[in-house]
C-alpha cells in the first residue's frame, strides 16, 4: 500500500497513511508539531541543561521527526548530552518514508542514536527493561481508527516506564486519553495548540 505524500504549511514533509486513513502530521507542520507538541512541551531543552544522559522512549516513531527534534534542541542546549531513545513502531515501511522526510545527516543521527523496537507497542513497551525514561512522546494514530494504543490496561503499561516527574505527551485531546493517563496516576495537563482548537494531552506522572 503506497502512503501519499504531503508537504506541510512548515515546508516538512510528511505522509497520509492509506490503511488508517490519516495522516502522519497535522497540516500546520510536521517539523513544528514535533517541536512543539512533544519536545518543548517535555521540557527537553531544560531537561538536557541539567543532566549528562537523557532516556526517550518514542512510542510509534512514524517518520522520526519527534526522536530528530529532540536531539537537535538537546544538543542545542548540551552539546555533550548523551542521549539514548528507544523507539517503538510496528510498520518497517516508515523507513523507506523517513528518506523521503529527512537528509542524509538526519538520516545517520536517527540510526546512530536510536534503538528501534519492531512489532506490536503492546508487546514491545513490556519487553523494555528501562522503567525510568526522563519523557515519552506518545504518537499514535487517533483513538477512533487505532483504539487499541488508547486502551486503559495499555496506557497504564506506557506510564509505567516513566520516572516520576516525567512528561508523557501527545496530541489527542479526547476524553479517552484524559482519563486514560489520570487512571495511571499522572496529572493531566494541556499541551500546545499549534494550530489546532484545543492543545493535547499533556501528562505528568506523580
Amino acid at each position: 500500500m503506497i502512503n501519499e505524500q504531503i508537504k506541510t504549511k512548515d515546508g516538512s514533509i510528511s505522509f497520509f497513511n492509506k490503511q488508517y486513513q490519516e495522516a502522519y502530521h497535522s497540516y500546520h507542520g510536521a517539523y513544528t508539531e514535533a517541536l512543539e507538541k512533544h519536545v518543548q512541551a517535555c521540557e527537553i531543552p531544560s531537561l538536557s541543561k541539567n543532566t549528562q544522559k537523557l532516556e526517550i522512549l518514542d512510542l510509534c516513531f512514524g517518520l522520526g521527526y519527534n526522536s530528530l527534534v529532540c536531539i537537535k534542541e538537546a544538543r542545542k542546549v548540551n552539546p555533550n548530552v548523551e542521549i539514548k531513545i528507544d523507539a517503538l513502531e510496528n510498520d518497517p515501511e516508515v523507513f523507506s518514508m523517513m528518506k523521503e522526510c529527512h537528509d542524509l545527516n538526519s538520516i545517520k543521527l536517527l540510526e546512530n542514536i536510536c534503538i528501534f523496537h519492531i512489532g506490536d507497542a503492546r508487546v514491545k513497551i513490556l519487553e523494555l527493561k528501562n522503567n525510568s525514561f526522563d519523557a515519552i512522546f506518545f504518537d499514535p494514530f487517533s483513538p477512533k481508527v487505532c483504539p487499541e494504543l488508547w486502551h486503559e490496561d495499555f496506557i497504564k503499561d506506557v506510564v509505567s516506564k516513566a520516572k516520576q516527574g516525567a512528561y508523557i505527551s501527545t496530541y489527542s485531546s479526547s476524553r479517552v486519553a484524559k482519563d486514560g493517563f489520570l487512571k495511571a496516576g499522572c496529572e493531566i495537563l494541556e499541551g500546545p495548540k499549534c494550530g489546532r482548537k484545543t492543545g493535547g494531552v499533556l501528562a505528568r506522572k506523580i
